[in-house]
């Protein structure tokens, strides 16, 4: 027998084996979100859903359900120490968030994007770089950014920066340390997420689903905890958060901290 021959089949048997699982692994769990006729699909049978319970689907829906992991998040604060070499505010450390106040203000010229307003505040702020716009729940007196996590927003970190008179006034800013835990996985799709909050009647006919936007979402009063990716859904300027992996309804986010539009 030509052991050398046989080892050379084996490791190539093996070798193609492990091709054949890599692939049904990738079409059971990433082929779905990639492949552009399954998602139209599941777009008409949405639309026709939502019709017949009198639902309005009036915004853009995400099609991708990619792989996503819980988090670990834990709120440090930012010191006194890092506040030291920052000139031109005033801060007060809160329990959950810096408040700043800006001295002096800083003058907006013109028309900007929410990002060159960050750039604007500049030295004034920490870990500004890494906060996403939600123009969707600002408005002109206050522009609401999420801190992200691999472009991902987390809807327990904002960041408020408040405006007036064409000037920036301040800002309060929550940030965390946030770490993945566990091996990831693919989420729901956007549909099923606002299929289910149909069926569960928290969306009631006649309402109107204004915005849907994948992030990540956990207890909002605890200093150390757990992020679940999830789906906000806003309908009827209410917001609601449905779990990417389970699909179960979260409970609702302490709105009168951070007021909507």
């Amino acid at each position: 027998m030509d052991w050398s021959k046989t080892k050379t089949i084996l490791i190539w048997a093996f070798l193609l084996l492990d091709v054949f699982l890599g692939y049904q692994v990738y079409a059971t769990r990433g082929g779905y979100w990639q492949n552009p006729e399954a998602s139209q699909s599941e777009k008409w049978e949405m639309d026709d859903y939502l019709r017949q319970h009198n639902v309005t689907l009036d915004a853009e829906v995400p099609s991708d359900t990619p792989d996503m992991t819980y988090l670990n998040a834990e709120y440090v604060g930012i010191g006194a120490l890092e506040l030291q070499g920052m000139a031109g505010i005033d801060a007060t450390l809160e329990k959950m968030a810096l408040a700043a106040r800006l001295k002096p203000p800083i003058a907006i010229n013109g028309q900007i994007t929410p990002n060159e307003l960050l750039r604007q505040i500049g030295p004034r702020m920490m870990y500004s770089d890494q906060y996403t716009a939600d123009l969707y729940q600002s408005n002109q007196g206050r522009l609401l950014y999420w801190q992200v996590y691999d472009k991902v927003p987390i809807f327990i970190a904002p960041l408020e920066v408040y405006l007036a008179d064409g000037s920036i006034l301040g800002y309060r800013q929550t940030y965390l340390n946030i770490r993945s835990q566990g091996t990831s996985r693919p989420i729901i799709s956007a549909y099923k997420a606002i299929r289910s909050l149909v069926e569960k009647q928290v969306i009631h006919p006649g309402e109107r689903i204004e915005n849907v936007t994948l992030g990540y979402y956990g207890s909002y009063d605890a200093e150390i905890q757990g992020l679940a990716p999830v789906w906000r859904i806003i309908h009827d300027g209410k917001q609601h958060f449905v779990n990417g992996f389970t699909g179960a309804q979260e409970r609702p986010l302490v709105t009168n901290y951070f007021p909507g539009k």
